[in-house]
């Protein structure tokens, strides 16, 4: 049956490395985000009514990212993932120490931003072309990853605050990213599984 052979690509070692790829991208992601208003208020002193404002400029700067990271998904998705997630890692590490003077924290909010947002479709996209012919169970395959990594996320963000103070996050964050950068060149050197 076709939904027989569209499971099949549950036994694939490559889509299964790009899915776990994508957990650990949206982890990254969402250990420091989650926490953004709490940053923008707490450590950059933004007044509680201007924080939906900045959380607008993030997401309106986030744009160029989705414009970036579509381009560089057609190109190459492995190596796109690989450079938006390492900026993702910089942008949240030099945004804690930089809170404190705008000069500093904009540009790193702004790469925080566009890597942020060039990593939904580069995601999308990247485990969607690992299994071509299964391409719409591929793509709801990669939105549970990201739900699970928005979760997970959240939870090491919640779990860092406590003990080592709300900047941690951008530090937490920032290792992730690399943990997710660090995948990717053996995800490169897998073949996928033969057809039954």
């Amino acid at each position: 049956t076709p939904l027989r052979d569209q499971a099949r690509i549950l036994k694939d070692p490559v889509l299964l490395a790009h899915i776990g790829l994508s957990v650990a991208v949206f982890t990254a992601m969402f250990t420091a985000y989650t926490y953004l208003a709490d940053i923008l208020e707490r450590l950059a002193g933004v007044a509680p009514a201007q924080v939906g404002w900045w959380l607008m400029g993030f997401g309106a700067v986030g744009l160029i990212g989705n414009a970036l990271g579509g381009k560089a998904v057609d190109r190459h998705p492995l190596r796109a993932t690989l450079a938006f997630t390492l900026l993702l890692g910089l942008g949240t590490l030099a945004s804690m120490p930089l809170a404190a003077t705008l000069g500093g924290l904009l540009p790193a909010l702004a790469a925080w931003s566009i890597a942020n947002t060039a990593l939904y479709p580069i995601c999308q996209v990247r485990v969607m072309q690992a299994a071509p012919q299964a391409q719409a169970l591929a793509g709801t395959l990669n939105v549970s990853a990201a739900n699970a990594g928005i979760a997970l996320g959240a939870a090491l963000g919640g779990l860092a605050i406590p003990r080592w103070g709300l900047d941690s996050v951008g530090y937490a964050a920032a290792a992730v990213a690399l943990l997710a950068a660090l995948m990717i060149a053996p995800i490169a050197r897998l073949r996928p599984a033969r057809p039954a």
